[in-house]
Protein backbone atom coordinates (compact mmCIF):
# COMPACT_ATOMS: atom_id res chain seq x y z
CA UNK A 1 0.00 0.00 0.00
CA UNK A 2 1.63 3.38 -0.93
CA UNK A 3 0.78 6.31 1.18
CA UNK A 4 1.25 9.70 0.08
CA UNK A 5 0.68 12.67 2.11
CA UNK A 6 2.31 15.92 2.73
CA UNK A 7 5.49 16.17 3.86
CA UNK A 8 5.97 17.25 7.41
CA UNK A 9 8.44 20.17 6.65
CA UNK A 10 6.03 21.81 4.11
CA UNK A 11 3.40 21.42 6.66
CA UNK A 12 5.47 23.45 9.47
CA UNK A 13 6.63 25.90 7.32
CA UNK A 14 3.05 26.28 6.17
CA UNK A 15 1.59 26.50 9.98
CA UNK A 16 4.79 28.63 11.33
CA UNK A 17 3.77 31.37 8.47
CA UNK A 18 0.16 31.14 9.69
CA UNK A 19 1.22 31.24 13.23
CA UNK A 20 3.46 34.57 12.29
CA UNK A 21 0.58 36.01 10.44
CA UNK A 22 -1.86 35.57 12.80
CA UNK A 23 -0.03 36.98 15.11
CA UNK A 24 0.91 40.31 12.84
CA UNK A 25 -3.01 40.44 12.02
CA UNK A 26 -3.89 40.66 15.72
CA UNK A 27 -1.25 43.12 16.85
CA UNK A 28 -2.47 45.20 13.54
CA UNK A 29 -6.20 44.68 14.62
CA UNK A 30 -5.36 45.88 18.36
CA UNK A 31 -3.59 48.95 16.84
CA UNK A 32 -6.55 49.84 14.65
CA UNK A 33 -9.13 48.94 17.55
CA UNK A 34 -7.04 50.91 20.11
CA UNK A 35 -5.91 54.38 18.29
CA UNK A 36 -8.16 56.94 17.24
CA UNK A 37 -5.93 57.58 13.67
CA UNK A 38 -4.52 54.91 13.38
CA UNK A 39 -1.10 55.03 10.29
CA UNK A 40 -2.11 53.87 6.37
CA UNK A 41 0.30 50.86 6.87
CA UNK A 42 -2.30 49.31 9.74
CA UNK A 43 -4.52 49.36 6.81
CA UNK A 44 -2.36 48.21 4.41
CA UNK A 45 -1.29 45.75 6.61
CA UNK A 46 -4.67 44.39 7.02
CA UNK A 47 -5.11 44.32 3.39
CA UNK A 48 -2.50 42.19 2.15
CA UNK A 49 -2.28 39.94 5.13
CA UNK A 50 -5.85 38.92 5.14
CA UNK A 51 -6.52 37.65 2.15
CA UNK A 52 -2.97 35.78 1.95
CA UNK A 53 -3.99 34.19 5.45
CA UNK A 54 -7.56 32.88 4.45
CA UNK A 55 -5.59 31.48 1.07
CA UNK A 56 -2.72 29.52 3.06
CA UNK A 57 -5.56 27.80 5.09
CA UNK A 58 -7.71 26.90 2.81
CA UNK A 59 -5.08 25.90 0.19
CA UNK A 60 -2.70 24.05 2.60
CA UNK A 61 -4.80 23.28 5.66
CA UNK A 62 -8.40 22.35 4.72
CA UNK A 63 -7.17 20.99 1.28
CA UNK A 64 -5.17 18.76 3.36
CA UNK A 65 -5.13 15.42 1.26
CA UNK A 66 -3.95 11.94 1.37
CA UNK A 67 -3.54 9.61 -0.98
CA UNK A 68 -3.60 5.56 -0.75
CA UNK A 69 -2.78 3.38 -3.53
CA UNK A 70 -3.15 -0.26 -3.59
CA UNK A 71 -4.94 -3.08 -4.16
CA UNK A 72 -6.12 -1.80 -7.69
CA UNK A 73 -7.72 1.51 -6.40
CA UNK A 74 -7.15 5.17 -5.64
CA UNK A 75 -8.39 6.32 -2.10
CA UNK A 76 -8.72 10.09 -1.24
CA UNK A 77 -9.11 10.72 2.27
CA UNK A 78 -9.43 14.59 3.30
CA UNK A 79 -9.56 14.54 7.22
CA UNK A 80 -10.03 18.35 7.89
CA UNK A 81 -13.40 17.88 5.71
CA UNK A 82 -13.47 14.28 6.87
CA UNK A 83 -14.48 12.98 3.41
CA UNK A 84 -12.93 9.92 1.59
CA UNK A 85 -13.33 8.61 -2.32
CA UNK A 86 -12.44 5.95 -3.18
CA UNK A 87 -11.83 5.29 -7.15
CA UNK A 88 -10.70 1.86 -8.32
CA UNK A 89 -8.19 2.39 -11.05
CA UNK A 90 -10.80 1.43 -14.47
CA UNK A 91 -12.82 4.93 -12.82
CA UNK A 92 -9.03 6.52 -13.64
CA UNK A 93 -10.06 8.64 -16.98
CA UNK A 94 -6.58 10.20 -17.60
CA UNK A 95 -3.42 10.35 -15.41
CA UNK A 96 -0.60 12.57 -16.65
CA UNK A 97 2.75 13.77 -15.15
CA UNK A 98 4.17 17.45 -15.88
CA UNK A 99 7.33 18.06 -15.87
CA UNK A 100 8.71 21.67 -15.79
CA UNK A 101 12.60 22.94 -15.92
CA UNK A 102 12.34 25.47 -13.35
CA UNK A 103 16.38 26.69 -13.80
CA UNK A 104 19.28 24.78 -14.61
CA UNK A 105 19.24 21.80 -13.03
CA UNK A 106 15.93 22.20 -11.38
CA UNK A 107 13.19 20.29 -12.69
CA UNK A 108 9.31 20.53 -11.07
CA UNK A 109 7.08 17.61 -11.33
CA UNK A 110 3.49 17.16 -10.86
CA UNK A 111 1.38 14.19 -11.01
CA UNK A 112 -2.51 15.16 -12.53
CA UNK A 113 -5.11 12.32 -11.98
CA UNK A 114 -8.42 12.40 -13.63
CA UNK A 115 -10.80 10.77 -12.88
CA UNK A 116 -14.57 9.45 -14.65
CA UNK A 117 -16.71 11.94 -13.05
CA UNK A 118 -14.77 15.18 -13.56
CA UNK A 119 -12.57 15.31 -10.38
CA UNK A 120 -9.37 16.13 -10.88
CA UNK A 121 -6.03 15.83 -8.44
CA UNK A 122 -2.61 17.13 -8.50
CA UNK A 123 0.09 16.69 -6.42
CA UNK A 124 3.56 18.11 -6.92
CA UNK A 125 6.60 16.01 -6.32
CA UNK A 126 8.07 18.74 -3.64
CA UNK A 127 4.98 18.79 -1.50
CA UNK A 128 3.94 15.02 -1.44
CA UNK A 129 5.52 12.07 -0.24
CA UNK A 130 5.83 8.70 -2.52
CA UNK A 131 5.49 10.61 -5.09
CA UNK A 132 7.71 8.39 -7.34
CA UNK A 133 5.99 4.80 -5.82
CA UNK A 134 2.89 6.44 -6.63
CA UNK A 135 3.94 7.38 -10.47
CA UNK A 136 5.39 3.99 -11.03
CA UNK A 137 2.60 2.27 -9.47
CA UNK A 138 0.10 4.17 -12.21
CA UNK A 139 2.94 3.57 -15.05
CA UNK A 140 2.73 -0.35 -13.82
CA UNK A 141 -1.25 -0.54 -13.15
CA UNK A 142 -2.64 1.94 -16.13
CA UNK A 143 -0.07 2.41 -18.61
CA UNK A 144 -2.72 2.85 -21.18
CA UNK A 145 -4.53 5.61 -19.17
CA UNK A 146 -0.99 7.83 -19.38
CA UNK A 147 -1.97 10.60 -21.66
CA UNK A 148 -2.47 14.99 -21.66
CA UNK A 149 -4.84 16.29 -19.60
CA UNK A 150 -6.25 19.48 -20.90
CA UNK A 151 -6.37 22.88 -19.20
Amino acid sequence: MIVAKPRASTLFSFGTFTLLGTAALAMNVSVLVSTPSPRWYTYAILVLLVPLLVFVVIRVFLRYKIVRAGNNQLELCFPVLRRKHAYKLEHVALWQENVVRTGKNRVYKELAIRFADGRTLKMGHQEITEYPRLVAYLGQKIPKKRGGLGK
